[in-house]
C-alpha cells in the first residue's frame, strides 16, 4: 500500500492501522477526532491526520484503557491549552505593534 497518498479509502485506513472498517466508523461518531472527506457518492476518504489519530485512539482504548468519556475529555483539554497559547500569541504580538508604534511616535517627536 502506498503510504505517501493523502487520501485513503476506510479499507485502506483500516490495513494502515489495524482495526476493522466498523471500529473506525464507531470511533468517529465517539469522538471528534477522526473527520473524513466525505465524496459525492458518500464514501469517506481518510488523511494522514485521520489515521494519525485512529492510531492515537486504539493506544488510548487498548494500551492506557481509558474510556471514550476520558479521551475526549483529554481532547478537549488540550484544545483549551492550544487556545490558551494562542491567546498569549496574539497578545504578545499586539504587544510588540504597539511598542513599535510608540518608538516610531518618540521617533518623530525627537
Amino acid at each position: 500500500m502506498e503510504l505517501s497518498k493523502n487520501y485513503f479509502t476506510i479499507r485502506e485506513a483500516a490495513k494502515i492501522t489495524g482495526i476493522c472498517p466498523h471500529t473506525i466508523r464507531y470511533w468517529e461518531k465517539k469522538t471528534n477526532l477522526i473527520k473524513p472527506i466525505r465524496l459525492q457518492s458518500g464514501h469517506r476518504r481518510y488523511t494522514r491526520k485521520d489515521i494519525e489519530n485512529i492510531i492515537m485512539i486504539k493506544d488510548l482504548l487498548y494500551l492506557k484503557g481509558l474510556s471514550f468519556k476520558g479521551i475526549n475529555k483529554i481532547i478537549r483539554s488540550k484544545a483549551k491549552e492550544d487556545n490558551n497559547l494562542l491567546d498569549k500569541k496574539r497578545y504578545a504580538d499586539l504587544l510588540k505593534k504597539i511598542n513599535t508604534e510608540i518608538r516610531e511616535i518618540i521617533k518623530k517627536l525627537s
